[in-house]
C-alpha cells in the first residue's frame, strides 16, 4: 500500500519559500521522493536536506546551492577558491568542523566571509559571533568542501 500523498500547497504562502518547494520547482525532486523524505525525517528526526541527500535524491552541491537561494547568501565551492590560513584561524578549528563553518577570507571592509553548510540552522550565528569578533558574511558550502578544507589547512 502507498503512503498517502502529502500535500504541498502549503509552501506557496511562504514568505521564504520552504527547501522542499524550492528543491520540487527546480525539479531537482519530484513530489513522491519529497514525500517519502519528509516521512523519512518524522520518523527518524534530522534536516530535510540532509535526508534527501541520505536518500540519493539529491546531491550534496545542489542542496547547498538551493539553501543559499533560499536565505539570500552566495554559494562557494571551496574546491575552487583558496582558503586564506590567516581567516581560518579566527574560528578554532574545533568549532568549525562541529558547525560546520570555515573563515574563508577578510573582506576589505575589515570583515570575514564564513562558509557554513546551513545558513538555516539558529543556533549557528551565535556561536560564530561568540567565537568570530568582527562583522561576518555568510555563504553557503556543502558539509563535505568545509571539512576538507579544514584538512587542507595544517596547523590551523
Amino acid at each position: 500500500m502507498r503512503p498517502l500523498r502529502l500535500d504541498h500547497s502549503f509552501f506557496e504562502d511562504e514568505v521564504r519559500p520552504q527547501l522542499g518547494s524550492l528543491l520540487l520547482e527546480k525539479g531537482l525532486i519530484r513530489p513522491e521522493q519529497l514525500d517519502q523524505a519528509l516521512s523519512e525525517r518524522k520518523a527518524h528526526g534530522g534536516l530535510l536536506g540532509e535526508t534527501l541527500v541520505k536518500l540519493g535524491f539529491i546531491f550534496d552541491d545542489e542542496l547547498a546551492r538551493v539553501l543559499a537561494e533560499q536565505t539570500g547568501v552566495p554559494y562557494l565551492n571551496l574546491d575552487s577558491i583558496p582558503v586564506d590560513p590567516m581567516a581560518a584561524a579566527v574560528l578554532p578549528r574545533s568549532l568549525g568542523e562541529s558547525l560546520p563553518a570555515l573563515p574563508v577570507r577578510f573582506t576589505p571592509e575589515g570583515g570575514i566571509v564564513v562558509a557554513v553548510a546551513d545558513p538555516t540552522d539558529a543556533g549557528l550565528l551565535p556561536q560564530l559571533q561568540l567565537a568570530i569578533k568582527c562583522p561576518m558574511v555568510l555563504s553557503v558550502a556543502t558539509a563535505a568542501d568545509i571539512r576538507h578544507g579544514w584538512r587542507r589547512l595544517p596547523g590551523v
